[in-house]
């Protein structure tokens, strides 16, 4: 029967390869995507993972490029989300309009 350490050092073990997996999994997806901004994420990742890799940065620093990432792809989120209320306002401002003219057109 394992001890409580043998078997927090396997399950922390299993939990370093699973995240190994799925950083890779993530970095390759984005890397393959025909979205450049989604492509260039996953090459940034990527180029941060090897310079940490080669200790040509520090781990803070490799966390402060990571943060930058992630607030890049937020960034990029909200003006897409603007983006996509603006042109929904557009339509419903140009349905609005249509509908208004054809009526008064009517009258």
């Amino acid at each position: 029967m394992a001890t409580i350490s043998e078997f927090l050092d396997a399950l922390l073990d299993e939990g370093k390869d699973f995240a190994r997996g799925e950083l890779k999994a993530v970095i390759r997806d984005a890397k393959s995507d025909n979205r450049l901004f989604i492509k260039h994420m996953g090459e940034l990742t990527e180029e941060f993972i090897e310079l940490r890799a080669l200790n040509k940065i520090s781990n803070l620093e490799f966390k402060n490029l990571m943060k930058d990432v992630v607030d890049l792809n937020k960034l990029q989120y909200h003006k897409l989300s603007v983006e996509a209320k603006t042109r929904a306002e557009k339509i419903s401002n140009s349905l609005s309009d249509l509908v208004t003219n054809k009526l008064l057109a009517l009258i």
